[in-house]
């Protein structure tokens, strides 16, 4: 079997020149401004901001929740300013700890 001639200088230039090129744009696919990690971090951050976005709704579903029953039930309108605002009913005494504030009562 004979062996194939090498190829001329211009051909193993043009392949190494090409093979560099493909390597630099490998490099840049990993590492670029627009790369797998800058996408990995983009996702990464976006998972972050919906667990946000879902512990903020949470939190205004029972804000809504507690004006709607500030607004319909007066029970529990009354228990809430008592606690906050330290009413009393007439002859009714409140007693007031030390390091223990209104709201956590």
């Amino acid at each position: 079997m004979a062996l194939l001639p090498s190829p001329p200088r211009k051909y193993k230039a043009v392949l190494l020149g090409g093979l560099v090129l493909v390597m630099l744009l490998v490099l840049g696919a990993i590492f670029g401004d627009r790369g797998l990690i800058d996408l990995q971090r983009l996702r990464a951050e976006e998972r972050r901001i919906e667990e946000l976005a879902f512990q903020q709704q949470q939190a205004n579903a029972a804000l809504r929740e507690h004006l709607d029953r500030l607004r319909s039930d007066d029970r529990y309108l009354e228990r809430v300013a008592r606690r906050r605002l330290r009413w009393a009913k007439p002859d009714e005494v409140i007693y007031s700890f030390a390091g223990q504030t209104a709201l956590t009562r």
